[in-house]
């Protein structure tokens, strides 16, 4: 018997942590003449720094700048008195030894330096920049994958519409009276994020109309702070836990969140896509327990939204698959409160489609059920397993790991063939992935060797073994158990 680890991660490379400098008026330090140094003046042009490049031989393209008089440029060698009232210092020298030595000069009088092409000689990094009037996207690579930050940068450029700026424009236009008009800044998050779900951006984007989204504005301000902010709240499918399985509608509400209520099945990338300043509580289980009674959460929902809060009940898949979504929502409903549902990847749809497994398939499997193996007080529950083991369908087993030889032992008695493949994932979709393949009658001896600890959900059914002939990722080692 087998199953499957996904493979090791690499070790993480630390992460740049990002600014944005005003760099206005200030002085920042260019030493060399060649094309990479241009290169860099050109790109810090744009900020309104006052650039001077120093180089006793300066190519032609500096040449041509300093012709513009878009920087100063000193036609001689590096002098430690050339970084005195210098922001920034780029160095852009052939011999690795003289820019090891200004690099040197530079660290000793406090001033920042980045060396071109020497990460070992740099104190930041210059990111890949994507810019919208002034509104900037930075991409950053800690300095070791500038081809990826590229890349990363087209798409950005081709999502992010050329309007942007227009938009950022005109916000700053409005933003000095939106904060004389609503001191509270709540009110005011609240106002810009209706803004920009609304009319305004819709005219700015859309149609081009700045006059339209003015007009817009202006109704919106007139009647803000004239009724108390009506709070809200958003169940959201956070998917089996790859954030790239995330909807785009679960991303801008997780932006938009207040209050995010999360359980333990919600990976912890997922969570830091919601909005830095808003309040995380966990209500999930720990220990064998759960940290809060259903009850709990539920009178915790409530008392967030009637406080004006626009709150995120953030679970793991979908919040109405075996999530207790269904009871949120009504005792939401029955408050009065206002309330969406943001639907979110099931597990089995996640962990079918990494297996390359059909959940349903002509001539082989015509329904998919999906159950839990998960009763009251840990029981297995009572499924009518003579019809499941009928059905000629797909059986995906939720929590399913405590109860499995339960659920095996019901589904032979009832008739199912001891031969039907069956496949435990443990952590679907997580870079900790396992798989645990087997038949109905080994499978829960199979799941007990491998020690499984994380989410598990098994798949049983004929199309479970397509799994064998599907394209498996080459990166994927098989190990067997003993």
């Amino acid at each position: 018997m087998t199953h499957v680890p996904m493979p090791p991660q690499p070790d993480a490379v630390p992460a740049p942590f990002p600014l944005f400098l005003d760099l206005s008026g200030a002085t920042v330090l260019v030493v060399g003449g060649n094309d990479a140094a241009a290169a860099k003046c050109r790109l810090l042009l744009p900020s309104g720094a006052a650039v001077r490049v120093v180089d006793p031989a300066p190519g032609q393209a500096v040449e041509d700048l300093a012709a513009e008089e878009r920087i100063t440029l000193l036609r001689r060698a590096f002098m430690p008195a050339d970084l005195q009232a210098a922001r920034l210092c780029y160095v852009a020298l052939e011999s690795a030894e003289e820019a090891a030595w200004v690099v040197a000069e530079a660290r000793r009088q406090g001033v920042l330096v980045n060396a071109v092409d020497r990460p070992a000689l740099c104190d930041f990094t210059t990111p890949a920049m994507v810019r919208r009037g002034p509104v900037a996207v930075a991409i950053a690579t800690a300095g070791i994958a500038p081809a990826l930050a590229r890349d990363l940068r087209a798409r950005i450029e081709a999502a992010v519409p050329p309007a942007f700026g227009t938009l950022a424009a005109f916000c700053a236009r409005w933003r000095s009276r939106v904060a004389r008009a609503l001191p509270d800044r709540d009110q005011r998050r609240h106002l810009w994020d209706a803004v920009l779900d609304g009319d305004e951006a819709a005219a700015i984007l859309d149609r081009g109309s700045v006059a339209a989204a003015d007009s817009a504005m202006a109704t919106r301000l007139a009647h803000a702070g004239t009724v108390p902010n009506r709070g809200r709240a958003s169940l959201v499918g956070a998917g089996p836990g790859d954030p790239e399985l995330l909807t785009l509608k679960a991303l801008r509400v997780l932006n938009r969140a207040d209050v995010v209520l999360y359980d333990k099945l919600v990976d912890p990338r997922v969570l830091d896509l919601a909005r830095r300043d808003a309040r995380r509580i966990d209500v999930g289980k720990r220990c064998g327990r759960h940290s809060m009674s259903q009850a709990a959460i539920n009178a915790l929902l409530l008392r967030e939204v009637q406080a004006g809060a626009h709150v995120v009940r953030l679970k793991g898949g979908d919040p109405f698959v075996f999530g207790r979504g269904g009871e949120e929502l009504e005792a939401l409903r029955a408050a009065g409160a206002e309330v969406e549902v943001v639907p979110g990847i099931t597990a089995a749809l996640a962990a079918a489609a990494r297996l390359g497994v059909p959940l349903t398939h002509r001539g082989i499997a015509r329904s998919l059920h999906l159950i839990t193996a998960h009763g009251a007080d840990h029981a297995l529950p009572a499924h009518d397993w003579r019809a499941l083991a009928a059905s000629g369908g797909t059986l995906a087993v939720y929590m399913g790991a405590r109860n499995l030889p339960g659920v095996a032992t019901a589904l032979l008695k009832a008739g199912m063939p001891a031969d039907t493949p069956a496949i435990a994932i443990e952590n679907a979709s997580l870079p900790t992935e396992r798989r645990i393949p087997a038949n109905l009658s080994e499978i829960a001896d199979a799941v007990a060797v491998a020690g499984v600890e994380g989410p598990t959900l098994m798949l049983i059914g004929a199309v479970v073994a397509l799994a064998e002939t599907a394209a498996v990722p080459a990166r994927i080692v098989q190990r067997h158990a003993a």
